[in-house]
């Protein structure tokens, strides 16, 4: 028989009762209050953090992952009359200059990609009116490209894009700056396939000079009452991004592709090469939202000042 002892010493091994989804769900709702109560404090304490939330919540409200999306298309569509002019022209100028085609798409980062799919499909020789009509198909998409980079700016500084417009003078700015960068991405390739000390000094020299390029693009689309300088934080957030686009095209994207294609062929391809360009517009979007957030910050700040003096 056992003793009153016994059975208090087997209530005491029992298993405590388990919560029941209510109570986790009321947990899981005060945990995640007392880190927005935390996150408000941190956020109080520290500019930098406060501005980078107020920078997401920008994005957030403007819906950027969308415009990265609208902004993938246009990419796209961009740099397929690029790749139809690049191995048409240089086809044209094989001859003459001694430049193949293959040549500037091994080292002309996603344009090159995109060229060595055209190039491979290819068949015969390249004709002037091939050439000719993709250069003015190649013109049109940039004027689209520019216009929804234009809107993508305009709604992260003015939250509106009813008045936006693309100027002859900023599509032949963008223009150049476009062209610049290819040559510039060109450039480090040819370097880094030369030396591994040139390659390091010029990828510091890639980003400095691509952040000057887009902060030429950024004062040719809508940037309120921003001066230049107010713009640069932007730009090298876009030159630090597209890098990292362009080391993921590297390391990754070559890889993606050639297993894609033997698996699911041009669809792979597609899919693979606008997974690189959503990246590619998140940077845009990323830049042109940092920028308005920390200049409204700054305008919020003066504007304080003003009437405490």
């Amino acid at each position: 028989m056992s003793s009153p002892h016994s059975h208090q010493s087997a209530r005491m091994k029992l298993p405590p009762p388990r919560r029941t989804l209510t109570q986790r769900l009321a947990l899981c709702v005060e945990q995640a209050h007392a880190l927005k109560g935390w996150i408000e404090q941190a956020r109080k304490r520290s500019a930098a953090l406060d501005a980078t939330f107020e920078t997401i919540e920008r994005d957030s409200h403007i819906g950027g992952g969308i415009l990265a999306g609208a902004l993938t298309y246009r990419l796209f569509v961009f740099v397929l009359p690029l790749a139809f002019f690049i191995v048409s022209g240089l086809g044209l100028l094989a001859s003459a200059v001694g430049i193949e085609p293959h040549v500037i798409s091994n080292s002309v980062g996603l344009a090159g990609v995109v060229t060595k799919q055209v190039a491979s499909t290819a068949k015969g020789p390249s004709s002037w009116w091939v050439a000719l009509s993709s250069f003015f198909l190649l013109v049109y998409a940039t004027r689209v490209l520019l216009r929804a980079i234009a809107i993508v700016h305009s709604l992260a500084w003015e939250r509106s894009a009813a008045s936006v417009k693309v100027r002859s003078r900023s599509l032949g700015v963008f223009g150049a700056a476009l062209i610049g960068q290819l040559a510039l991405v060109a450039g480090v390739g040819a370097v880094n396939h030369q030396s591994t000390i040139g390659g390091i000094v010029t990828l510091v020299l890639f980003e400095f000079v691509l952040a000057a390029l887009w902060l030429i693009i950024s004062l040719e689309v809508p940037h309120s009452n921003a001066r230049w300088t107010d713009l640069i934080p932007g730009s090298l957030f876009y030159a630090i991004g597209f890098s990292g686009v362009v080391i993921f095209n590297i390391l990754i994207l070559g890889n993606l592709i050639q297993s894609k294609t033997s698996t699911y062929g041009a669809l792979g391809t597609a899919a693979t090469l606008l997974l690189a360009f959503f990246f590619v517009g998140r940077v845009i979007v990323g830049a042109a939202v940092l920028n308005a957030t920390l200049y409204e910050r700054r305008s919020r700040a003066h504007g304080r000042a003003r009437t405490r003096s």
